[in-house]
């Protein structure tokens, strides 16, 4: 069956499988996948821009995929991988869906970080910074700063400056 569910929603809860693929993944072997959507859920509650942030962490980490990871995160996405492709279902789904179930709950973490930047400062480079410290904390991993060539940078913390700006000469504030 077919059913419109939001932006956010990524898994029916009730009966733990992934929704956002031609076909329905079973999650039992994938708690971290059913932990990051009730994250997502509680950040939807609160910020109506959900959709937005959750797109943009989505394309930050694809662009981590093809230019290569700040942060080393390659064990837990082979793992999830792992455990996706261990059920038949995964045959018939592409590894587009794949990797993104793989990604999900640092997408999920991103796009916290997107919605809640851990710092108010404007300038991009500080927001930058502040960022990478905040995603090496919550992964307890090394986030190796890339600078202006990092897709986190380029895609958020400029994109960030460029709205604040465009904000603040609209409305002065």
């Amino acid at each position: 069956m077919i059913s419109l569910s939001p932006a956010h929603v990524h898994l029916c809860p009730r009966h733990q499988l992934w929704t956002r693929s031609t076909h329905d993944i079973p999650l039992t072997h994938l708690p971290e996948t059913v932990q990051a959507q009730h994250r997502l859920d509680r950040l939807a509650r609160h910020h109506r821009q959900i959709r937005q942030a959750l797109d943009l962490a989505r394309r930050i980490v694809e662009d981590w995929s093809v230019s290569g990871m700040p942060i080393d995160l390659g064990k837990e996405w082979t793992d999830r991988l792992d455990r996706v492709e261990a059920q038949s279902v995964s045959k018939k789904i592409s590894a587009e869906d794949r990797g993104h179930l793989a990604a999900f709950p640092e997408i999920v973490v991103l796009t916290h970080l997107v919605l809640d930047p851990p710092t108010t400062a404007l300038d991009p480079r500080e927001l930058y910074l502040a960022t990478t410290a905040e995603l090496s904390r919550r992964f307890a991993r090394i986030y190796t700063v890339l600078g202006t060539q990092d897709p986190l940078y380029r895609r958020f913390c400029l994109y960030r400056d460029s709205t604040s700006t465009r904000r603040t000469l609209l409305f002065g504030h």
